[in-house]
């Protein structure tokens, strides 16, 4: 892919150099990041089994460089949006074509090769936008979150989507967006590949997505959402969001309902396309017929923020996301992909997505500004779901507990430099499911260059 995009890419650049007026240039900007990221996840145990349990210990170093143009003069503005990824080993263990599988396992942060971990790796990823009005085409990588899919920053390199995307903010008030991906980059990936969700093994070429925000109605946002991943499920979303101040302190208020259905082989019972979950009789793979709804709510106070949450998951399926063909199928190699939800309880380590479940959160969040430490932000949050309907157990449970303290210096010399850690420790009690601790210590470095 990377080698087919480079000579279109010098193109575009010669043909927007020749054509572009001085905006392209005088509002573009660029700069480097440099990232050192180290993950440390300690398997304790498999729940209900006495298989050992995998455990991935990762060091990388990643230099990231970012071009964002402005835009040529007329109705029709032109740019390029371009990144470039560098990331190196610094440490990383275990062969997938050693059976006895010492304790460390490779994949995690880095592509494989022969079932080792890469010492090297680049990656090219160009973004041809145009500019309509208030509407903004872009073209070929892109790195978009929203109700539909997430795309997950967890480790040295992040998931990125290939594809087209239009957002139009013509009409006041209102957000539209619409998108059509047609593969997808994991994390420890330089190629793009196919789609998937959990439990699939036949990949999927086309992703699409569309939606509208209504922001009209002070400290509200209201949203509504359609996504269909070909020959898996179609996903309706409707959300809202809304901030209170009151006489003293704030509330913020999150909810979010899905719905989904099997498409195309899922809904003919293609077993291909079957998705994870549980269908009675020991069926762990079926046709997808999943609601999910979700709502938090927030208290806010002199930096200190608590929040309760609830989600509960009916039917017999998962909750279906966007996840990358990649390990799957024959092709399976090393850890799961890793790819994000965008359900309310996608935690560090697990998303409490499973068929029937029901989710309780609690989460705690400091602001240090208070105390005159702008940048400095602990959090907390603690998930426990229940009711987990599985072969061994209708019952079946599982929680989540993570930390994390992140510092970013706001001003002076070092500003860019921001540092975080992250502790998790996870404990489900699944069949199969893994019982671990994770550690992640990442530093990173943004240097402007123009």
């Amino acid at each position: 892919m990377n080698k087919l995009l480079s000579p279109l890419v010098g193109a575009a650049l010669a043909s927007v150099t020749i054509y572009a007026h001085a905006d392209f240039i005088d509002d573009s900007h660029a700069d480097v990041t440099l990232l050192n990221r180290y993950l440390n996840q300690d398997g304790q145990g498999v729940s209900g089994s006495t298989a050992k349990a995998k455990s991935y210990h990762d060091w990388g170093q990643g230099f990231q460089f970012d071009f964002k143009s402005g835009y040529t003069e007329g109705t029709i503005g032109l740019g390029l949006d371009l990144q470039a990824f560098y990331g190196l080993k610094l440490d990383s263990g275990g062969d997938l074509d050693d059976k006895t599988h010492q304790g460390r396992y490779p994949g995690s942060m880095f592509p494989l090769d022969d079932g080792k971990s890469v010492d090297q790796f680049g990656v090219l990823s160009p973004t041809f936008k145009a500019r309509f009005l208030k509407d903004e085409l872009r073209v070929g990588t892109l790195y978009q979150n929203n109700p539909m899919l997430a795309n997950t920053d967890g480790r040295l390199y992040r998931q990125t989507n290939t594809g087209a995307q239009l957002v139009s903010k013509d009409l006041d008030n209102f957000t539209f967006t619409v998108g059509d991906i047609t593969q997808t980059k994991i994390r420890n990936e330089t190629g793009d590949t196919g789609m998937i969700t959990a439990g699939g093994t036949k990949k999927s070429d086309r992703f699409l997505y569309g939606g509208a925000d209504y922001s009209g109605i002070p400290g509200t946002t209201l949203s509504a959402w359609y996504s269909n991943l070909s020959d898996y499920y179609q996903q309706a979303f409707l959300g809202a969001k809304r901030h209170d101040a009151l006489p003293v302190g704030a509330i913020d208020s999150d909810f979010r309902a899905y719905r989904s259905l099997g498409t195309g082989g899922n809904a003919d019972g293609d077993s291909q396309y079957s998705a994870a979950g549980y269908y009675g009789n020991g069926l762990t793979k079926g046709r997808i017929n999943q609601s999910t709804i979700s709502l938090m709510e927030s208290y806010s106070l002199s930096g200190h923020t608590v929040g309760l949450g609830v989600q509960k998951n009916s039917g017999n399926s998962d909750f279906p996301y966007l996840d990358s063909g990649l390990n799957s199928g024959a092709e399976l190699q090393g850890p799961g992909s890793g790819a994000d939800t965008p359900a309310l309880t996608n935690m560090q380590l697990n998303k409490f997505q499973h068929a029937g479940e029901r989710s309780w959160l609690a989460q705690y969040k400091y602001d240090f500004a208070q105390l005159g430490v702008d940048g400095l932000v602990f959090a907390t949050t603690y998930v426990h779901g229940d009711q987990i309907r599985t072969p061994a157990n209708p019952d079946a449970n599982e929680w989540e507990r993570d930390i994390s303290l992140a510092y970013n210096v706001p001003t002076g010399e070092l500003k860019g430099l921001g540092v975080r850690w992250q502790n998790a420790h996870a404990s489900p009690d699944i069949t199969g499911q893994t019982i671990q601790d994770e550690n992640r210590f990442y530093v990173s470095y943004v240097i402007p260059i123009w």
